[in-house]
């Protein structure tokens, strides 16, 4: 029988693959009309935290944060529920992935960013707000994401790979370049790691594994480097048709995929493959824990309650005695009913 455990020990305990008092459970979401400033941003995560109790608080920042410094311009939809839209990006040819400068948080010679300056002071003003003791994850997305939305979209960065691929690498060197240096500084301003998050880019409905290998692993392991020493990276593959396993090599604390898709394996497919990460090899590659088992859509829909209950336990059957991370496949929806939230909450115990 383990003791009642601490979040920070949960986690690190279920990580390092040994016994916990419950599983794990975290869940995020958007406040698309709260993120238009740092003070209500930080509100919103502090009470989503302070509410629920979630073993890791995942920052989800301002949906287009990682672009806005560099020209992306969205507009505000009016509606917490709806996210903004894109009405002008930065990258429109090759060339101008070659005339981004890099990205200056600390605002010294390199190009000013305010926007991701704002949202590295809500780092700290977060640590301040939840305490020392509970687990906090920055959201990054991977370079090769922030390209695709530069450019417009993943296929329109699919196209200029086409045209241009060398205009696109010098791009990809610019953007890691800056958030290498930004995850960094996350980590110093009080996250625990980073939520290195693919977006669009690692499924191969809009990209082949050899495409990938090229224009996003070598990247993402580089985003990664700059927070090595940081103890809960965890890496997040989205979409259907995920290259998750692909990538379950990467040297992360936790790995979290749409677990729910049938063209992806579910938690107990990829178990084996991925062991535990022992305190004495920290940082070996394939040791990590899973995180999810939630199918996100449910959480919006009617009777959904029970069916992510049902879900939630068949998770805790197939993983048995190994440590997980009860988590959803995604981000859930702003329009995800509350009760059901608690619910789950509830189900993983006090």
């Amino acid at each position: 029988m383990v003791k009642k455990l601490t979040q920070r020990e949960r986690l690190a305990r279920t990580v390092a693959g040994k016994a916990v008092d419950r599983p794990a459970v975290a869940l995020w979401r958007h406040f698309y009309l709260a993120e238009v400033s740092r003070e209500s941003l930080v509100e919103a995560m502090a009470g989503w935290q302070k509410t629920h109790d979630w073993d890791f608080l995942k920052i989800n920042p301002r949906a287009s944060y990682h672009v806005e410094d560099w020209g992306n311009r969205y507009e505000s939809s009016g509606n917490e529920r709806i996210e903004p839209t894109l009405v002008r990006h930065r990258v429109r040819e090759p060339d101008d992935f070659r005339r981004l400068d890099p990205l200056d948080v600390d605002g010294g010679s390199q190009q000013a960013c305010p926007v991701l300056s704002d949202h590295l002071q809500a780092v700290a003003d977060l640590r301040r707000a939840v305490g020392r003791d509970v687990p906090m994850l920055m959201t990054v997305f991977t370079p090769m994401g922030i390209a695709a939305e530069l450019a417009g979209g993943p296929q329109d960065l699919a196209a200029l790979i086409a045209q241009d691929p060398a205009s696109v690498h010098v791009g990809l060197q610019t953007i890691t370049k800056t958030f290498a240096g930004f995850a960094a500084r996350c980590v110093e301003a009080g996250a625990d790691g980073i939520f290195l998050a693919t977006t669009h880019c690692a499924t191969r409905t809009n990209f082949t594994a050899a495409q990938y290998a090229e224009f996003g692993r070598p990247y993402d392991l580089e985003i990664l480097r700059a927070v090595r020493k940081a103890p809960l990276n965890l890496l997040h593959v989205c979409r259907p048709h995920s290259m998750v396993r692909d990538l379950a090599d990467y040297p992360v604390a936790m790995l979290n995929w749409d677990t729910a898709d049938p063209s992806n394996p579910d938690l107990a497919a990829l178990a084996p493959a991925v062991r535990p990460r022992r305190a004495c090899r920290a940082r070996a590659a394939g040791r990590k824990a899973l995180v999810g088992g939630l199918n996100r859509k449910y959480f919006s829909q009617t009777g959904g309650r029970e069916t992510l209950l049902a879900e939630a336990e068949a998770a805790r059957r197939a993983m048995g005695k190994r440590p997980f991370v009860l988590g959803a496949t995604c981000t859930i929806d702003p329009t995800s009913d509350p009760d059901t939230v608690m619910a789950i909450r509830k189900s993983a115990g006090p």
